[in-house]
């Protein structure tokens, strides 16, 4: 398995200019690129993420807002429909055991976990409520990264910060015993390791 990640590294490393490179911003030109190169990225997480069997969905977010710009698996945008939801209310649990409405923005809850922050109305990814049970430092490669678990009933999620984007993978047990959270973060570290050393 690793041979193989050590080989597909180094054939994209020596085809790099064939490498698709995300957009450093959020500016409409930026927004036109990603969405030529939007097709690329996504199969670049299938890859990464999915084809293993390690992983129930992928995505890459920038760093700096938050905003997802590619997900997998890339077979009917199944992914997006995993990792995203635009705006919804939610009924959120207070400290006295009421219940509040809240319009939950799952840009801004992703955006303020890869931070390492809590999001007041919990993290939501995908419509799911997750909680961040563990946030840690990892070494990948010469590189110290942030690492954020969160779960929920058979589920569960990493969020690894790079240079200028996050990783975003995640595992159902009930798709398979291979999806589960070490086989996850492995995989999520893997690809953080890849994004970092090509610039990323």
């Amino acid at each position: 398995f690793w041979r193989r990640r050590v080989a597909q590294l180094l054939l994209l490393l020596l085809n790099e200019r064939e490498c698709p490179r995300a957009p450093e911003g959020n500016s409409s030109s930026s927004r036109s690129t990603m969405a030529e190169e939007e097709g690329s990225w996504d199969q670049t997480i299938e890859e990464w993420l999915i084809s293993e069997g390690y992983c129930c969905a992928g995505a890459l977010a920038y760093l700096e807002s938050g905003e997802m710009y590619a997900a997998a698996p890339v077979q009917d945008e199944a992914g997006w429909a995993l990792v995203y939801k635009e705006d919804h209310e939610e009924e959120i649990m207070q400290d006295d055991m009421s219940t509040k409405k809240a319009t939950i923005n799952e840009q801004a809850c992703f955006l303020e976990a890869a931070q390492g922050k809590r999001p007041a109305n919990g993290l939501w990814v995908g419509g799911e409520k997750f909680t961040i049970t563990q946030t840690t430092e990892e070494t990948v490669g010469d590189h110290d990264v942030k690492v954020v678990f969160a779960n929920r009933p058979k589920k569960g999620l990493y969020l690894v910060p790079t240079t200028t984007q996050v990783v975003l993978a995640m595992y159902d047990e009930e798709k398979g015993s291979s999806q589960n959270a070490g086989n996850c973060k492995k995989t999520a570290l893997a690809f953080a390791e890849y994004l970092i050393g090509a610039g990323y």
